[in-house]
């Protein structure tokens, strides 16, 4: 009764009737970790924004370079808005979820080891976006660098243009904190002033309330790397913050923080290794949540210098000691 007067009011303003079409998920087939990054049961949800969080060298484009990896594998059109221009192609290729080859051919991303099967990001498949110096508007005479409203446009219309071909897509804007503004740029660096230093959470307040509703209407799962900063001036409750104002707090449907744990550091120690540092574990918490998983909830994870991301649940305080 309530779809078709919906239909009917729609109807009458003139608006688009349309179908409503399930959610469609993205399974880990890690638990633990669909209740940290999605819904416990069923995985990431496509059409949700996830926000990524955490100081650096923590892993956090790996962990969104696994994730586009596996829903590559699930079917999904991957777009990078690499905003920081430090995507490369070889080592999008080493990372991805680690999966079991001696699983009697079922799904194990647990396992890692030495005879697990590794995928990376197909580079052929995917859409990497970059900041450019080109010329804009029809004014070929004053080449100038992109603008974060120019490529998130693009992404936009990439969107819109492959929605009907692609059902699943994922996008993911590596990083928040790297976006230059159309009000920043103007300004340069002499110019700059309490306006132009306010454009950057303006603009994300603006941008995220669009991609919310474009997120869910073309099943894209949007992924939003951000930094850390740290307020001196705090004296009391946490003193760390994301950058980019309240909007990716407010606008996310997940948001989760990688850190390293204790004794991240992996070293060499085999002959000849000579203690160097191979990779690092680290630990995914989960600070918002609403699209069915657990906030609070956590789970580990060892990332190799050239191998795939491995999942693991988190020890206790008393397992560490034993």
């Amino acid at each position: 009764m309530s779809d078709k007067l919906l239909d009917q009011i729609r109807a009458k303003l003139n608006h688009c009737s349309m179908a409503y079409t399930p959610s469609l998920y993205l399974d880990t087939g890690i638990p633990d970790l669909n209740r940290v990054l999605g819904h416990a049961d069923k995985g990431v949800p496509y059409g949700a924004i996830i926000e990524v969080s955490g100081l650096e060298g923590v892993g956090k484009s790996a962990i969104c370079l696994s994730l586009a990896a596996l829903a590559q594998q699930n079917g999904a059109l991957v777009v990078w808005g690499d905003f920081e221009h430090s995507w490369t192609p070889d080592w999008s290729l080493k990372r991805g979820l680690a999966k079991c080859s001696g699983c009697n051919g079922e799904k194990c991303l647990r396992c890692g080891g030495k005879e697990s099967l590794l995928y990376g990001l197909d580079t052929a498949r995917l859409l990497v976006i970059q900041p450019y110096v080109g010329t804009f508007d029809g004014d070929s005479k004053h080449p100038r660098l992109t603008t974060a409203e120019e490529l998130t446009a693009e992404i936009e219309a990439v969107m819109t243009a492959l929605h009907r071909k692609h059902d699943r897509m994922v996008i993911v804007v590596d990083s928040l904190a790297s976006m230059l503004t159309q009000s920043e740029a103007e300004a340069g660096l002499e110019g700059a002033n309490l306006r132009t230093s306010q454009s950057h959470p303006m603009f994300l307040g603006r941008l995220l309330r669009r991609w919310v509703g474009l997120s869910q209407s073309y099943n894209a799962l949007i992924l939003l790397i951000n930094q850390l900063r740290q307020n001196p001036m705090a004296r009391f409750g946490d003193p760390w913050y994301t950058p980019g104002g309240n909007a990716p707090r407010f606008y996310s449907h997940v948001r989760v923080r990688a850190r390293r744990s204790k004794g991240s550091r992996i070293l060499d120690t085999s002959k000849g290794g000579k203690g160097m540092q191979i990779g690092i574990q680290g630990i995914l918490r989960c600070i918002k949540n609403k699209v069915g998983g657990q906030e609070w909830s956590e789970e580990a994870y060892k990332l190799m210098r050239d191998g795939p991301l491995e999942f693991f649940p988190v020890k206790s305080s008393s397992e560490e000691a034993n």
